[in-house]
């Protein structure tokens, strides 16, 4: 298969973003509540969240804030590996900016700022949508003393999916192999959230978008990626997670009853495995792949997003309905974001 082009790397992007704007309005709704409040089908289009419609949640602003450390680490140079973590420590802390200071108290803070990037002088990245608590505890403690989490040095035991949500950037870096993609997916993980099962599922997702961006299919890309996974300590709980998804696509419909069996996406492990088994049912189908991982009893805006990260790169944007794209908040931002990392890394 064919290596992927700008309009796979823009369909990761949009199609991550278009997941988390439709799965934010029923994130802390039960299945009976959405039901009740879309109809037996759930939601299919954008609803009112927050302010609008289309309105994505911190997923998004997390990936876009990612894939900034990603460019101003200088993709391709070879001083990446040497700088990414302060790069991406530098970027959490911007995102942190936006979600806890006025627009105008983070003017004062950053423009001085050795790299201040660009988004943090974006108005539109200052809503606050239920940011995760992980992220934000994490941020907050590590600002004070100027050091990042790592795995060896954990912030926190948190294993929520606040950073599997935001690696797939990582994974598309051309010419980065998947093994240092996992790499630096458990790496920039760590920096908020310390338990394994916390940062693996992000190393894991990283180096699936990866295997996917050298064109392999995504079987053969799970396959490939749970072979890197093998060679971290305490992989188990997520490898677990990945077979069981594995597993029920082989035996079971594509119900919510069946998805729900695996969890409710809160934790990195349960997040990631719900979302495999959405893209493997519906390899083919972005829509209805996303309807699916955005119906349940759980994180429906982290599934949402991933599912969309995942099967946006398989398919190209056009696979996304266009409506989803038309009416998504951001998108112009997002688009750019998709094309400096494309002509960046090319």
């Amino acid at each position: 298969m064919a290596a992927r082009t700008l309009d796979n790397f823009t369909g990761c992007l949009l199609g991550g973003a278009a997941g988390d704007a439709l799965g934010a309005p029923t994130e802390f709704l039960s299945r009976q509540e959405i039901v009740e409040t879309y109809g037996p089908g759930g939601i299919s289009e954008y609803d009112e969240f927050a302010d609008g419609r289309g309105e994505v949640t911190d997923d998004t602003q997390m990936v876009l804030f990612t894939a900034e450390a990603i460019l101003q680490a200088g993709v391709g140079k070879k001083e990446y590996n040497a700088v990414i973590g302060r790069f991406a420590f530098e970027a959490y802390l911007r995102w942190y900016d936006t979600q806890t200071l006025s627009f105008e108290e983070s003017m004062v803070k950053n423009k001085h700022a050795d790299h201040p990037g660009w988004l943090v002088f974006d108005k539109r990245m200052y809503k606050r949508r239920a940011p995760g608590y992980s992220c934000l505890t994490a941020l907050e403690k590590t600002s004070r003393t100027g050091q990042w989490g790592t795995v060896d040095h954990p912030v926190n035991d948190s294993k929520g999916c606040g950073a599997v949500m935001r690696m797939a950037p990582v994974g598309l870096i051309h010419g980065l192999s998947p093994e240092h993609a996992f790499r630096d997916g458990v790496q920039l993980a760590a920096m908020t959230h310390g338990h394994p099962d916390g940062y693996l599922p992000a190393g894991f997702l990283a180096c699936l978008i990866a295997f996917i961006q050298q064109g392999n299919t995504l079987l053969q890309s799970i396959d490939s990626a749970l072979t890197e996974l093998s060679h971290y300590n305490y992989h188990e709980n997520t490898e677990k997670a990945i077979l069981q998804a594995i597993h029920s696509v082989e035996q079971d419909a594509p119900t919510i009853e069946n998805l729900e069996k695996l969890g409710g996406g809160w934790v990195g492990e349960e997040a990631l495995a719900i979302s495999l088994f959405c893209a493997l049912h519906y390899p083919t189908d972005f829509k209805r792949a996303v309807l699916l991982a955005v119906n349940h009893s759980g994180d429906t805006d982290s599934t949402g997003s991933i599912t969309g990260n995942i099967l946006g790169l398989l398919l190209g944007e056009k696979a996304i309905p266009a409506n989803w794209i038309q009416y998504l908040n951001m998108e112009p931002l997002i688009r750019e974001m998709a094309k400096r990392m494309f002509g960046e890394v090319r």
